[in-house]
């Protein structure tokens, strides 16, 4: 689904730029047709221009990087009823674009580009402007083109209304491209500021740099600043521009292909192409501007084919695997990113260099590029943020687990420290009373009968804990079948030896329950064990039972075992129930504390439940059983 949201958006977005670059130059052109002549010697006067021999074209003509000052000769179709037409001359970055009208006789060189001031406009426009007598036929001007950097160059001819609408187009495809770029920016900003990652942080500031960047491609550096610079210092901030956005490129590139643990070659390949990006940045300010431009734009189309056949050959998916490392992508992911951008290059670099023939998308290549590698390098910082998201989501959750696992070896060790040291004790009492009882020289059926009393009491000890740890491991099997409340009771009193004396029944023959007989037993024989071991000896010890519904109005029965307690020997309401508890006043007694607990465990167990309900005089616990 996110693939392909995605590739939905970057499909969609592309399509926007495309519509806007071909929309942006939908407006009527006069000049039906177009030649240049390449003056080697840049010496030749506009007399000798005129009588050369022209090479005709169409659209963009791009003659590379040349020292040579280029002649233009436009055939200018003139439409009805106009007195004046506007030439728009693209890009801004060219630096001297002289023309010469025959029918302008004010005798005033008229010049345009980079190089001068951008009051020297004859019509305000981001791009370079003259202003020129239609006249009514069809007729020729010439143009003289210089510039350090590339010679592609794009002219048209408007009418003053043509013109404005013409322009409303380029401004709104430029704030479109300046906005998509932002919003790149953004997008990954929020990502970073949520996980604080060092790539995505470079990519903000790469971005933020683009942004800037492509503004002057379109020439907002000219109108904000025109003012406050010089125009040589507008055309050398201009390649300053060009040149940083190259070590800007790489140096983020460097980084991202970083992560994937390049070999030592791949990484001085990579290190050469930001070294290239320096060398002539040393160039541009060493005054070579016409090489340091050339070799920047050489730079940007050998760096992208270095960029794809880095990634084809060093990216690895098993190993990326076997690292762990949540920010890496496929490599057919990567792949296909730096394959687009060779793609963008392609058009953009080889025109500018005088390979290819010069278009519409070459005068716009840069901002391509910018645009198509910002749009897929988001899409990836993106989709890179989700797997770290991910990544981090598990990596919280084996924290977590790996917290409660230790928190519950930590528990065990306790419990089977807490058992060892209640068993060494409770097994204390009846080992001594047999080893007494063995050295004894009495009557052999009193020795025998202490014997034995004192094995039943270790054998009830390891009972009790084999039972809890049965319910603690879950290792326990449920038989439920009805069972006769009263017929149980009386066998368990008379198994266990109780004086009716002692031990008081009140259940009538017909009560029954729904539960597990054996765990049956061992819940009441533990309340009647506690209550005989624990209440007055002087005071009976209460069985009763009755029909009663629990708070889920679920019909039951209710047994209740009720015993007055010795001295000081009222438990705690809020440990009564818990593993090893025993109140103090039952230190000096025999028992594993483990009683309760297993009858409210095996109780629950069996659909029912055991509280602890006191009354004024009375210990009392309240068993109840589903019927």
């Amino acid at each position: 689904m996110k693939k392909t949201l995605a590739t939905s958006l970057c499909k969609w977005l592309l399509t926007v730029f495309v519509t806007c670059v071909v929309f942006s130059a939908t407006a009527n052109d006069h000049i039906t047709a177009r030649g240049y002549w390449e003056d080697k010697t840049a010496q030749a006067t506009f007399e000798e221009a005129q009588a050369q021999q022209y090479t005709a074209f169409d659209g963009v003509l791009s003659r590379g990087y040349t020292q040579s000052a280029t002649w233009i000769r436009l055939t200018i179709t003139p439409p009805a009823g106009e007195d004046e037409l506007v030439l728009r001359i693209r890009p801004v970055y060219l630096d001297e674009i002289t023309l010469y009208d025959p029918l302008d006789t004010s005798g005033k060189p008229r010049k345009v580009g980079d190089t001068t001031s951008y009051m020297d406009n004859e019509y305000r426009s981001l791009s370079h402007t003259f202003k020129i007598t239609a006249g009514s036929q069809q007729r020729d001007v010439w143009l003289r083109l210089v510039s350090t950097s590339t010679s592609l160059i794009d002219i048209e001819a408007f009418t003053h209304e043509e013109m404005l609408d013409s322009e409303f187009n380029l401004l709104l495809f430029y704030a479109s491209v300046l906005a998509v770029v932002m919003i790149f920016m953004l997008m990954v900003l929020i990502n970073w500021l949520n996980f604080r990652d060092y790539l995505s942080g470079f990519f903000v500031i790469r971005q933020a740099y683009y942004f800037i960047y492509t503004a002057t491609l379109f020439g907002f550096h000219r109108y904000y600043l025109s003012g406050l610079m010089s125009p040589s210092s507008l055309d050398l901030l201009y390649s300053l521009m060009v040149v940083c956005a190259v070590a800007v490129t790489f140096t983020f590139e460097y980084q991202f292909l970083n992560e994937y643990s390049p070999p030592k070659w791949a990484k001085a390949v990579l290190c050469f192409l930001i070294i290239w990006s320096a060398v002539v940045l040393t160039l541009l300010l060493a005054g070579y501007e016409f090489l340091a431009l050339k070799y920047t734009m050489v730079l940007n189309a050998v760096g992208a084919f270095t960029l794809l056949m880095v990634a084809v050959i060093c990216i690895d998916d098993k190993k990326s695997q076997a690292n762990k490392t949540a920010s890496l992508l496929q490599k057919r992911v990567v792949v296909v990113y730096y394959l687009s951008i060779n793609l963008v290059m392609v058009l953009a670099a080889l025109p500018a260099l005088g390979v290819l023939k010069g278009n519409l998308y070459a005068l716009n290549g840069l901002v391509l590029y910018t645009f198509a590698s910002g749009l897929i390098m988001t899409v990836l910082m993106l989709v890179r943020a989700s797997q770290i998201r991910k990544a981090k989501s598990a990596s919280e959750k084996e924290l977590l687990l790996s917290k409660q696992e230790i928190e519950l070896e930590k528990n065990r060790r306790e419990e089977q420290s807490h058992l060892l040291h209640m068993l060494m004790h409770e097994l204390k009492n009846p080992m001594a009373i047999i080893d007494m009882a063995m050295l004894a020289k009495n009557d052999f059926q009193a020795t025998k009968s202490d014997v034995h009393d004192a094995v039943g009491s270790m054998k009830s000890i390891l009972e009790r804990c084999v039972n809890a740890d049965k319910l603690t491991e879950g290792n326990v099997a449920v038989h439920i079948e009805r069972v006769n409340v009263s017929e149980l009771l009386c066998d368990l009193l008379v198994a266990g030896g109780h004086d009716p004396s002692r031990v008081a029944l009140d259940v009538a023959d017909e009560l029954a329950v729904q539960t597990d007989v054996q765990y049956f037993q061992i819940m009441c024989s533990n309340l009647i064990d506690n209550a005989v071991r624990y209440g007055d000896p002087l005071m009976p010890v209460l069985i009763q039972a009755q029909r009663q519904k629990n708070e889920a109005q679920q019909l039951g029965v209710c047994i209740t075992v009720s015993n007055r307690p010795s001295e000081a020997s009222w438990p705690d309401p809020e440990k009564v129930f818990t593993k090893y508890y025993r109140s103090a006043s039952a230190e000096g007694q025999s028992g594993t504390g483990l009683g309760l607990h297993l009858v409210r465990t095996l109780a629950r167990l069996v659909g029912g439940d055991c509280v602890y309900a006191p009354d004024e005089t009375n210990i009392r616990f309240k068993l109840w059983l589903p019927s």
